[in-house]
């Protein structure tokens, strides 16, 4: 990605999201790296979402996806890449 791409893509995202929604997202992968060891450029819903597609997702993973539906329909599955 060049530059002026990627210029473009943080100043979308300024101005899709809230600054207390970015914040909500910065933990969201800090708690991902911490408790899970992935990537601290996606969030844990992401994370488990690929791991129950993948078939490897432990019984606390599903359950906290399971628990996650409660906010949103399929949310793991809807997460990806985020």
């Amino acid at each position: 990605m060049d530059k002026k791409a990627l210029i473009e893509k943080f100043e979308n995202d300024v101005k899709k999201r809230s600054r207390a929604m970015r914040f909500l997202l910065v933990v969201d992968q800090m708690c991902n790296v911490v408790f899970f060891n992935g990537s601290q450029d996606e969030t844990v819903s992401s994370h488990i979402g690929r791991k129950i597609n993948g078939g490897y997702a432990n019984v606390y993973e599903k359950s906290l996806c399971n628990f996650l539906r409660l906010l949103e329909s399929k949310h793991c599955i809807k997460s990806f890449g985020e």
